[in-house]
Formats: structure tokens, C-alpha cells, sequence
């Protein structure tokens, strides 16, 4: 069996700077695919670019973290604070969130992207992994069904290095837990999916030793490159990071192991 990789960056569409680099990342590097933000005012311009990428995989990055819902805020009063944007906390989302009301504002997303590109999207993810809570994987399921896109990511139970949590603490077992269920939930939907995927901050090195992973089937590779500028400071945490994925992803040497270990590069619409 083929190794078949998708190099995925998400964010595209969350600043100009971030869609920049990604479209770099795809045009001199490793990147295949992207996951869009589309409920940003500057959503259209956004889309544009990508009418300059025909090879670059474009799916929806479903958000309930970052900026201001599509629907009106009073349509989804659990996913809003008092000023009716998005709240950057996971912990009070998840604490508060309506699953029916992601589901909609997932739906209304969904409806803006094909809008802007007009097609639908090769595959569905979410926002700081969002996905990874069994109510919401079923809601990015539903969407996906009823708007017939094919594919979504897969976030098995070891996505997240054994060391994001103390040993002590019982994060890290709760997590795998919510992340056998999801995973199982996406492998009985019928919605296509990669058989593994990896993830992780990463510099040159760390991308190489990814790569030395992908196995046989067809793995996802997260990734987030991007250019900080002052509008990226005030939406995201993940900063800096990016621009040492964007020279990894970009180096010559990322493109000399993938053709060293045999590894195809596609994108979720080949799946």
C-alpha cells in the first residue's frame, strides 16, 4: 500500500499574514491542503487569493472560538458573551455550548464557503480541535452529511503528545477518552477520513522526523504556518510557532524527504 500524505495548514482566512504564508507553504513547500475560516469581514478578499492555488485542497476550519458567529449572536446565545462575539475560553464554551446551536452556526459557515469559493469543501476540521468533544464531533458530522461533503479530519486517542498533560492530573485520560469516542463516532459515520493524523508544534527537524512517520494508508499532517503581524497578535496565541513552521514547510530539504521516502502528497479531495 502507497504512503499518501496531506500537509494541512489551518487558519487560512484568520489574518492576511496567515492566508499569506499558507499560500507560500503550498506554492515553494509541502503544504496540499487548507481549512478556511470564513466568518471574518475580510473572508471575501481571502477567497480571491485562492483563485491564484487551482492545485491547493480547500476545506472549512469550523470555529466557535475566534471572531463573531455568521448567524446573529441572539440565534446562538451559547456561543456568545455580552458583546455577541465568539469567547476564546474552550472551558467556559464547553461548559455553556448547545450542540443544535453549533450545528447551525456550523451549517451557516458552511453556507458562506461555498458563497466565497463556491464549490463545496474538501473536508471539514475544527478550530482548536473543538472536534475532539464527542457533541460537537457529531454536529461537524451532521453538517457534513447534510451538505454532502465527503471528508473530515480524525483525531485518534494519541493525537496529543503524552506530555501536554502532568502526569498527575486527570486531563489526559478524560482527553483520550473524548477522543476514542470521536474517533469512533467519524469511523461508523461513513464520512471518509485519513488513517492516522499527526500534529504538534514543529521546526525543521521535527517536520523531518513527522514525515519519517508517515506510514502506509494516508496520514494527515497538521500544520499552522503563518506571518505575525499586530492582527494576528490580537486574534491568536500561536504566534511565533508559525513562522518557524513556514521555514520548515517551506525548505528544500522537507521536499527531498517526502521524494526520499516515497511518500505521494495529496489532498482530502483525493480520499
Amino acid at each position: 500500500m502507497a504512503k499518501r500524505l496531506i500537509v494541512n495548514a489551518d487558519d487560512y482566512g484568520l489574518t492576511a499574514g496567515v492566508s499569506r504564508a499558507i499560500l507560500r507553504a503550498h506554492r515553494e513547500g509541502v503544504v496540499t491542503s487548507t481549512t478556511f475560516m470564513v466568518n471574518f469581514p475580510w473572508a471575501a478578499e481571502m477567497a480571491r487569493l485562492l483563485e491564484g492555488a487551482p492545485g491547493l485542497g480547500v476545506g472549512l476550519h469550523l470555529n466557535l472560538t475566534t471572531g463573531a458567529p455568521v448567524l446573529p449572536a441572539a440565534a446562538v446565545p451559547s456561543l456568545v458573551g455580552p458583546e455577541g462575539r465568539f469567547q476564546r475560553s474552550l472551558v467556559r464554551l464547553l461548559r455553556r455550548v448547545r450542540p443544535a446551536e453549533a450545528e447551525r452556526e456550523w451549517s451557516a459557515q458552511l453556507e458562506r464557503f461555498v458563497a466565497l469559493v463556491g464549490r463545496l469543501p474538501t473536508h471539514l476540521d475544527t478550530h482548536r480541535y473543538l472536534q475532539a468533544y464527542p457533541p460537537l464531533c457529531r454536529a461537524m458530522l451532521a453538517v457534513a452529511r447534510r451538505y454532502g461533503v465527503p471528508a473530515v479530519r480524525v483525531l485518534p486517542p494519541d493525537f496529543f503528545p503524552p506530555d501536554t498533560f502532568p502526569r498527575w492530573s486527570p486531563a489526559g485520560p478524560v482527553l483520550r477518552a473524548a477522543l476514542a469516542r470521536s474517533t469512533a463516532l467519524i469511523r461508523q459515520s461513513g464520512v471518509r477520513a485519513p488513517d492516522r493524523t499527526l500534529a504538534g508544534d514543529f521546526d525543521l527537524p521535527g517536520l523531518l522526523a513527522r514525515l519519517g512517520q508517515v506510514g502506509e494508508g494516508v496520514t494527515e499532517l497538521v500544520t499552522h504556518p503563518g506571518e505575525v503581524d499586530e492582527q494576528l497578535r490580537t486574534l491568536s496565541s500561536l504566534r511565533e510557532q508559525r513562522e518557524v513552521e513556514l521555514a520548515a514547510l517551506t525548505s528544500p530539504r522537507a521536499r527531498e524527504r517526502v521524494e526520499r521516502l516515497g511518500i505521494e502528497l495529496i489532498h482530502f479531495g483525493a480520499l
